[in-house]
């Protein structure tokens, strides 16, 4: 039975090829339009015709997206970046979906995985890949990047157990039923990490690796099959303005009998101890976001759409 279900983990997560999508996406989520999720992207394969979404990503930089590292590599092995081309800007799943006025796609240049990655072999630990994209993204209301900030004692402000993220995605919207192909997103709240390994299948605990944090439901709220790697934000006041602040990548999840797992929470490769592999590559990547305000975070319920904030990265709707 262990052996059957953690290969039913790596079903789930591992690849994105031979016609599958891997790892999870949102269930029982809200549709999203994009003025509420700039910084969303979606990752697609060239190696299907039309071009096939199989991850999310986040945009971090005008030429480079965050993903997780099992959306492009088989074992550890790093994919061609020809294979692969990135969308922002979409709220429709198909690659040239016409009602997508917003959107703007690159082929991607390059792809760097931190060089501990093992895939399934070390329980996908370090499961974090940046996309170096070959077109520059052009910033405006339907593309704008997510803050990152390494601040620790901020960072587990914002993540103490009940604080919220969202998550966007397409895919799977139930147990078994058919992809979403308008985008949803999520609010999940943060599960302690001790509370996430007592509570998970034990023979999924040793996927909550040491960069790993958990977040969501076990009432049907959920991500599931097809968005692994998009991103997990939250928001906080920074020069005294609202801004989106990316914490964590969709990685893996308990498998079922059903292609998704709704009563579950998930784990989420965690920014903070990356740092060093993210700013290897991306080196100015906290510039503009400016320091987090004492004690401000921002919840929910301060997300207001349509309304403009002028902050230097993403100002979120509701």
């Amino acid at each position: 039975m262990t052996i059957k279900y953690l290969l039913l983990v790596m079903y789930f997560v591992f690849g994105a090829y031979a016609g599958r999508t891997y790892g999870p996406k949102i269930s029982k989520g809200y549709r999203i339009h994009m003025s509420m999720a700039p910084w969303h992207a979606g990752l697609y394969t060239k190696t299907s015709t039309p071009y096939k979404q199989i991850c999310g990503g986040t945009v971090i930089a005008k030429n480079v997206v965050v993903t997780a590292a099992h959306c492009v590599t088989v074992d550890r092995v790093v994919l061609p970046a020809s294979q692969f081309v990135v969308g922002a800007g979409k709220v429709y799943r198909p690659w040239n979906d016409t009602h997508d006025v917003g959107a703007q796609k690159s082929d991607v240049k390059d792809i760097k995985v931190p060089p501990r990655y093992q895939g399934v072999v070390t329980n996908f630990q370090h499961d974090i890949a940046l996309l170096i994209l070959t077109t520059e993204f052009t910033y405006n209301e339907h593309v704008k990047p997510a803050c990152l900030n390494f601040d620790a004692v901020h960072d587990a402000e914002q993540l103490r157990e009940g604080q919220s993220g969202k998550v966007m995605g397409w895919d799977l919207t139930g147990e078994n039923s058919a992809a979403s192909q308008v985008l949803q997103g999520a609010t999940l709240p943060n599960v302690a990490i001790d509370k996430c390994i007592d509570q998970s299948p034990v023979s999924f605990r040793s996927f909550i690796t040491g960069d790993k944090i958990c977040a969501g439901y076990n009432n049907g709220t959920a991500v599931c099959r097809g968005d692994s790697g998009g991103g997990l934000i939250f928001t906080a006041i920074m020069n005294s303005q609202l801004a989106t602040i990316l914490r964590g990548i969709v990685s893996t999840s308990p498998a079922t009998e059903n292609l998704c797992n709704i009563y579950t929470w998930a784990t989420f490769t965690h920014l903070l101890p990356h740092e060093h592999f993210v700013k290897a590559f991306v080196p100015n990547v906290e510039e503009g976001c400016g320091t987090p305000a004492n004690g401000v975070i921002g919840t929910r319920s301060s997300l207001v759409l349509g309304r403009n904030y002028n902050c230097p990265c993403t100002c979120p709707g509701q």
